[in-house]
């Protein structure tokens, strides 16, 4: 994962002017206050605009995917982002899957139904599904779901065309502001330039 990362930030900071705004498109939101703080671009999370995206459609909401492995994780990320008090609930499958790009297709039926003991048992108004894999299911299943749901990968496109709407100037003071130039090693020369 580590390696990924970088690998990230090296192509990132080789082609940042080429972009607009920056997706970070792990719903755990891996890295991004760093990123935020290395580019002058918005960058925005899955998980991040998920949860901005069900504040307004109900009072709390749950996260509902695929694997319990990311339970801790995606919890992690509700705190960073200073969600926890708008969080009804994680609910995770513990069920195998053949492969991850068929996961919504295997796992649906047992998708829906977490979503429905998410909403008649923790009382949940909106329902996020995470995860990458899950694109576009939110879409195709409103209709079995009575509440509104949310889907990471559209709610992040959605607000990072909004944030380039908005056109905010690059932050010199606040948390996002890029922090003192330091010397680094081993590194690409675009991301060594970028850090120093």
């Amino acid at each position: 994962m580590i390696d990924c990362f970088f690998y990230f930030l090296e192509i990132l900071s080789e082609r940042a002017s080429e972009f607009d705004a920056v997706i970070i498109a792990a719903f755990g939101d891996p890295g991004i206050g760093a990123v935020r703080e290395m580019f002058d671009i918005p960058v925005i999370g899955l998980a991040e605009a998920s949860m901005l995206m069900a504040c307004p459609l109900g009072r709390n909401f749950s996260i509902v995917s695929f694997s319990t492995r990311l339970e801790s994780w995606y919890r992690e990320s509700v705190e960073w982002h200073g969600m926890q008090h708008r969080l009804a609930s994680i609910r995770m499958l513990d069920a195998p899957f053949t492969d991850v790009d068929s996961v919504q297709s295997e796992l649906e039926n047992m998708l829906l139904e977490l979503a429905h003991r998410a909403i008649t048992e923790d009382e949940a108004d909106v329902i996020i599904t995470a995860g990458g894999p899950l694109a576009g299911l939110a879409h195709r299943v409103r209709d079995r779901i009575p509440v509104p749901m949310v889907e990471g990968v559209c709610a992040s496109v959605k607000m990072a065309e909004a944030l380039c709407a908005l056109n905010p100037v690059t932050p010199t003071a606040g948390s996002f502001r890029r922090p003192a130039r330091k010397p680094t090693s081993g590194l690409s020369s675009a991301l060594s330039d970028l850090i120093e």
